[in-house]
């Protein structure tokens, strides 16, 4: 049993999209596995640049940060008072800048590069990739019972059903748990308790057999957490920060609550929104911190992205193997073709064959999302300091910014029976990014829903 909370190191298809229109310009098996460019009037702190590639889908990235830009503007101060936009390919980021205030208060501004927000769930990428180096480092199986690996951990999970809990079921929301909202969120620092005490006293029920049914489970998320930390004899912060973090070069990036001292990135706050303002809010914590504590900016989140985008590496760094990380992209569990599945990890966006996965994330007064589309070897990600189910989510940027670009599969319409009274049916239509959304609180799952009908809970 180790001490979990010691010091750390530390569009319609007949349009045209801009794509075409500027193309046409001529601008510019492993074991275990089965430039600155300026500021925007409504922002402070751009880098952008131009990775190299003969079907970048963003020629221009001038015209790329105006269009942004004007996304944006219609955002900040309406929707949240600040917010960090990344887009980048493997290569090399595309665009990373800052928008509106890191705190309403003083009027500071973000800056892209150092001002830091919490990323709520969308950490949970960053655990999962952690379980997967140690299925590539045969400490871990996808495959194998948990049990296996909590010997020396007060978590036991109980074997309430023949199939036991797996880390695929794990990484894939199939484990069976009961559902529960609250990842343990607390106010007070002194309240933050030893991961593996979390996971004890929070054990929800199994309450059907692994592999039938999605259920979102931040319990799962840190109970895979405590795992890596067990078979790797440290702390999950610790881990994530030696294995992830510094090897990439995410210096602003931690697990740790509070951030450790001497950590080198300004941290935003988080808002509430007030009438038709917002005031800062109070710092909050999650105890279940492999589900959804991670503190990042954007520059290092384009980092992550790169990385998942080229095969587990950036910058000649590789953290995944190119398997491994081709492992965590396929899907892991069937489901009807008409409902968005889960890879590992990931889900899917759009349609499960356009090749486009991510993960959304929110803490109480944060919210974020990451999108990769893979084939167009493109990664966005964009992170508000304000989380109002009554504003547009930061996914909302994203589906503007892949519509644009034609970087989304266009809608699939459902063929009609062959026939009156013939019992063929017709073929259900893919749901597409702008049509389905899944809204997750840490921890609270929403059921995909159609375009603006409010999302139910549960899954």
């Amino acid at each position: 049993m180790k001490d979990q909370n010691r010091s750390l190191r530390t569009s319609d298809s007949g349009c045209a999209t801009r794509r075409a229109i500027l193309a046409g310009l001529g601008t510019l098996t492993l074991p275990g596995l089965g430039s600155t460019t300026g500021t925007a009037a409504v922002g402070a702190g751009s880098e952008a640049g131009t990775p190299s590639s003969t079907e970048n889908p963003f020629p221009d990235a001038a015209e790329l940060e105006a269009f942004v830009d004007d996304v944006m503007t219609q955002r900040i101060g309406t929707t949240t008072p600040g917010a960090t936009v990344a887009i980048v390919r493997s290569d090399g980021p595309v665009l990373i800048k800052g928008y509106g205030d890191a705190e309403v208060d003083s009027g500071t501004p973000v800056l892209a590069p150092k001002t830091a927000f919490r990323v709520g769930s969308v950490g949970k990428l960053v655990t999962w990739t952690a379980v997967m180096q140690g299925v590539e480092r045969g400490v871990l199986n996808l495959d194998e019972n948990v049990n296996r690996y909590l010997d020396d951990s007060a978590v036991t999970i109980p074997e309430t059903y023949e199939e036991p809990v797996t880390l695929r079921y794990l990484g894939t929301h199939t484990a069976g748990f009961e559902s529960a909202i609250d990842p343990d969120v607390v106010a007070d620092p002194d309240a933050i308790a030893p991961l593996e005490t979390v996971l004890v006293d929070g054990m929800p029920r199994r309450v059907r057999p692994p592999g039938e049914v999605v259920g979102y489970s931040n319990y799962g998320a840190a109970l895979a957490g405590h795992i890596v930390a067990e078979v790797h004899d440290t702390t999950f912060e610790e881990y994530v920060q030696s294995e992830i973090f510094e090897p990439l070069g995410m210096t602003d990036s931690t697990f740790a609550q509070p951030v450790p001292d001497g950590y080198s990135g300004n941290l935003a706050a988080g808002h509430l929104r007030d009438g038709n303002s917002f005031q800062a809010a109070d710092t909050v914590y999650i105890n279940m911190r492999p589900a959804g504590s991670m503190t990042a900016t954007a520059r290092d989140m384009s980092t992550f992205m790169r990385t998942h985008l080229d095969a587990g590496t950036a910058d000649n760094t590789q953290i995944l193997e190119t398997d491994t990380t081709r492992v965590m992209h396929d899907q892991h569990h069937v489901r009807h073709p008409a409902v968005t599945n889960w890879r590992y990890g990931f889900h899917e966006y759009g349609s499960p064959s356009a090749g486009v996965i991510g993960h959304s994330g929110a803490t109480v007064h944060f919210s974020s999302h990451l999108v990769l589309a893979l084939e167009d070897d493109v990664g966005i990600f964009v992170n508000y300091n304000s989380n109002s189910s009554e504003q547009p989510p930061p996914g909302t940027v994203i589906d503007e910014i892949l519509a644009a670009y034609g970087l989304q599969s266009p809608s699939i319409e459902p063929s009609p029976t062959v026939e009156s009274g013939s019992q063929e049916r017709g073929k259900l239509p893919y749901p597409t990014p702008s049509a389905l959304r899944a809204s997750v609180l840490e921890g609270r799952a929403l059921m995909w829903t159609p375009g603006n009908q409010s999302p139910a809970i549960g899954w």
